[in-house]
């Protein structure tokens, strides 16, 4: 029984508050009666959601549609958003680029010498082609990016293995 007065009550709130919020039509008492609308609406759905009859969701998604309209506004804010986003990620370049010493590699070169890929994958002497590619498997495992690793590291992993699998 519940269950069905929330129900019921989800559905009569719901409408009502897309109603007022929609079609601007003005309640008798002002924001008292949208916060008592909006309190039981909440409350109707949290029970169906905690009952199982609506998905969190759903009910999530039913709880906000009634204050759409008001939020469309905020979409002209979108490109300031996308500024502020980009800034945030030149700064995280930034910071990467000044915590390896502003240099381009752990030395400061470019290139990949053999040399410096035996360093880098913790090999000595002339390693064979399994050697090379368990060395480059089990410090990938270690420092990919979706584990946690840097970007940078991986690709030093990755031009290491090349420059070592082209010279054998």
């Amino acid at each position: 029984m519940l269950i069905a007065v929330a129900a019921l009550l989800a559905v009569v709130t719901f409408m009502v508050l897309t109603r007022l919020l929609w079609l601007n039509v003005r309640p008798v008492r002002g924001s008292t009666a949208i916060t008592l609308l909006v309190a039981v609406l909440l409350i109707s759905l949290a029970i169906l959601a905690a009952s199982g009859r609506l998905s969190w969701l759903a009910a999530a998604g039913a709880a906000v549609l009634p204050f759409m309209r008001r939020g469309i506004g905020l979409l002209r804010y979108l490109p300031w958003f996308r500024h502020l986003f980009g800034a945030f990620q030149q700064h995280q370049r930034t910071r990467d680029e000044d915590a390896r010493g502003g240099r381009t590699g752990p030395q400061g070169s470019d290139q990949m010498t053999p040399e410096r890929a035996l360093e880098v994958l913790g090999l000595s002497g002339n390693p064979g082609r399994d050697e090379v590619i368990a060395a480059h498997r089990r410090l990938m495992q270690k420092l990919h990016p979706d584990r946690g690793g840097s970007t940078y590291l991986a690709q030093q992993l990755n031009e290491a293995k090349r420059v070592l699998l082209k010279r054998s």
